[in-house]
């Protein structure tokens, strides 16, 4: 008899180290999901909008075929991906010299109405971040590629750099 509850002991001892081993693994696992995870705001990049995706600025724009030109400032962007496809809404400044080439290289030559319906999920994300219509002198464009791009250009009516508003999808 004593022999058969030794048994029992060692063996509820050893299920005991077991179910401990399993629920420690399970609290490291769920830790590290938390810490590595992309809700933690600690990693993500600052030029990003709120609710962005998790895809970065630089494989969005690969993925899109758009382009940042270089010496932008105050370049903002929004990134939804799904299994669709990529959408990128991306504003940034730039001196007004340059916007021509940068819109040359893009494809971005077809004049498209302000009113359109492909210029206005652009016109949305360019309200968001301080496009005001009666300031300046806006142009709307798209591209003469496969998928949709719309771009807006404000002109601010004194010297000064433009801002560019993109909407694109892939």
């Amino acid at each position: 008899m004593a022999r058969r509850g030794a048994r029992r002991a060692l063996f509820l001892a050893g299920a005991f180290c077991v179910g401990m081993l399993v629920l420690g693994l399970l609290g490291y696992g769920a830790l590290r999901l938390f810490l590595w995870h992309p809700w933690s705001d600690d990693g993500r990049d600052s030029r990003a909008d709120p609710g962005s995706g998790d895809v970065s600025l630089s494989k969005s724009l690969r993925l899109t075929g758009l382009t940042l030109p270089p010496g932008a400032t105050n370049v903002r962007y929004y990134v939804r991906a799904n299994m669709r496809g990529t959408l990128v809404q991306l504003t940034y400044r730039i001196p007004c010299g340059t916007v021509p080439g940068v819109l040359a290289d893009a494809k971005l030559t077809t004049p498209v109405a302000m009113d359109a319906i492909s210029a206005q999920n652009i016109r949305r994300f360019a309200e968001r971040h301080g496009w005001r219509p009666e300031v300046g002198t806006t142009s709307a464009l798209t591209d003469t590629r496969t998928w949709p791009t719309t771009a807006l250009v404000n002109t601010p009516p004194t010297a000064g750099d433009c801002s560019v508003y993109l909407d694109a999808f892939n």
